[in-house]
């Protein structure tokens, strides 16, 4: 589920201030949602809304540990952690999945058992209005916290904006499952349904983001031609030089870059710095998202 950033806004101080804000709101927002849900579920036996409360649960939980991360995430780097703390926002966002997984897996397994079961109550009418009103909010939510994501550049944003995103499905699937059940009582199947519906989409959703925070924290660069478009801006630049050897680690949101190059000739000190000032600049326009490049220069 991808949407445009509702801010017009470019100036990332504004945006830092922004998130933290928001961070509190859906704090408070899904504290609200999960309760709403939960007793409307409980009230009006709409397993549908009651699984899409755990759903809301587990929201507030990601967003006080995303809340907590970035604080940590946005200190420089020092003597003990000379790369920086940004991981850190990228470990949280993985343990936020993590648990999602979990609230899905519970969700799929004890509706798959009711059903098997044919254990079906046919959900109340009033369970709609709360459903729809949650998914309003739930709009909201995912909106502000996708906006602040993306123009931060934080996966622990755009973790609590996907999870938002998820929680507005769940809430569609649970919205037909209480129309369709109003036919009749033999039509209640579908309030299972609905819960189990919304069990797999957080299961595949969170599965998705939390191989994509893995990568990251195991310095995956970003698709097989990464290496290859350095190859080539090197032979392009100085058919001379053969890339030996490469190693990069992430740093905050981008990448540091070790190259060593061997070189036919012994260049004077100047010409290699002219040169390696020229490699730079082009690699760091071929590749944004790298943001340091060493050299490592070794004669034949």
């Amino acid at each position: 589920m991808t949407e445009r950033p509702m801010c017009p806004s470019t100036d990332l101080e504004d945006c830092k201030g922004c998130s933290k804000k928001i961070l509190v709101w859906t704090v408070l927002g899904n504290t609200l949602l999960a309760g709403m849900k939960i007793a409307g579920g409980t009230f009006t036996n709409s397993a549908g809304l009651l699984a899409d409360g755990f759903q809301s649960i587990s929201c507030v939980a990601t967003s006080i540990l995303i809340m907590v991360s970035l604080g940590f995430s946005q200190r420089g780097s020092d003597e003990r952690f000379p790369y920086g703390y940004a991981k850190i926002e990228f470990i949280a966002a993985l343990s936020a999945f993590s648990i999602l997984i979990g609230i899905g897996l519970f969700i799929v397994l004890t509706n798959v058992v009711g059903i098997l079961r044919r254990d079906f109550v046919q959900p109340d009418i009033i369970a709609l209005p709360v459903v729809m009103v949650s998914a309003l909010l739930t709009y909201m939510i995912y909106r502000y916290n996708f906006c602040a994501g993306v123009k931060l550049d934080s996966a622990g944003m755009v973790a609590n904006g996907c999870h938002a995103g998820a929680d507005l499905f769940s809430s569609g699937a649970v919205i037909v499952a209480i129309i369709v059940s109003q036919f009749g009582p033999s039509f209640a199947v579908f309030d299972k349904l609905a819960a189990l519906i919304v069990g797999v989409i957080i299961i595949k959703d969170s599965l998705s983001h939390w191989m994509g925070n893995l990568h990251v924290i195991l310095d995956q660069v970003s698709g097989p031609g990464f290496q290859r478009t350095i190859e080539k801006v090197i032979l392009d630049a100085g058919p001379d030089y053969q890339m030996t050897a490469m190693k990069y680690r992430r740093v905050g949101k981008k990448l540091w870059v070790g190259i060593s190059l061997r070189s036919p000739v012994t260049p004077s000190v100047r010409e290699n710095d002219v040169l390696m000032g020229e490699l730079q600049r082009l690699l760091m326009t071929a590749l944004p998202e790298i943001s340091e490049i060493d050299f490592f220069i070794e004669t034949v």
